[in-house]
């Protein structure tokens, strides 16, 4: 576990886990569903290609979420928050891992993706075929969707 008041996290990836964290529209004002019709949340709002998602789930009120503005750049990591894990962690760097660069934290080396417009939900946590790369300080992002390997953490802070 972190030992802090805000929870108690997988230390070694196992699956990503939804946050509830998302990234706003372009005007800074609306949480994005996710990225289009196909990949998408499911909570009403609109899509960062363009249209929206009108008849989903309603948001909780925003108290209960974290909102980043917008970028289209999954580095643009001065849109970070304290207390989320995306603003504790810094500086951040690339490292090539073979044919792949990988941008990492300098808390042990994690996997740092920033939000971006095709991945406008924050990920925790890592999955299991990330190795070296995948631990309790890793944070991603995805476009809201669903897959095996995802899954969520429920937070209660007192």
């Amino acid at each position: 576990t972190t030992g802090n008041y805000t929870g108690i996290y997988d230390m070694s990836g196992g699956a990503w886990e939804y946050m509830m964290g998302v990234m706003l529209n372009e005007d800074n004002t609306i949480p994005l569903s996710g990225r289009s019709s196909r990949y998408n949340s499911g909570f009403t709002g609109p899509y960062s290609e363009g249209g929206s998602l009108s008849n989903g789930v309603t948001l909780p009120d925003s108290r209960y979420y974290d909102t980043y503005q917008y970028s289209t750049s999954n580095t643009t990591y001065n849109r970070r928050i304290l207390g989320d894990a995306t603003g504790e962690m810094g500086p951040f760097s690339n490292v090539n891992n073979g044919n792949q660069t990988r941008q990492i934290s300098s808390w042990y080396k994690d996997d740092a993706w920033f939000l971006d417009s095709t991945a406008p939900w924050l990920f925790r946590g890592g999955d299991f075929g990330g190795g070296l790369y995948d631990g309790v300080f890793t944070f991603g992002r995805d476009d809201g969707s669903m897959a095996a390997a995802y899954g969520f953490r429920t937070v209660l802070a007192i």
